[in-house]
């Protein structure tokens, strides 16, 4: 598994209690499986999480990428909003 950092542009949730977050990938991680990870704002780590790994959709919308998790994470208690913020994976 390559490391890599996402810059979050959106972020949706699902009936399913997984939560998609989709955005560039800064890294050159040519697929991305299950790790774990951190929020960051700035420099600030926020929060870890657990990605289940890459979504694959069925139309691809370069630049940007999708990853889920099924961890709960509710990023309003970390004063963060649905995109600005970077997921980065742990080494």
């Amino acid at each position: 598994m390559g490391l890599f950092v996402m810059t979050v542009v959106d972020t949706f949730h699902l009936q399913d209690g997984r939560t998609i977050f989709v955005g560039p990938i800064e890294t050159e991680a040519k697929v991305i499986r299950p790790c774990d990870c951190e929020v960051l704002v700035g420099d600030e780590v926020k929060a870890s999480l657990r990605i289940d790994g890459e979504e694959i959709p069925m139309e691809k919308k370069a630049p940007y990428r999708a990853i889920s998790t099924s961890q709960r994470l509710d990023l309003a208690s970390y004063g963060i909003g649905r995109g600005g913020f970077k997921i980065r994976s742990k080494a």
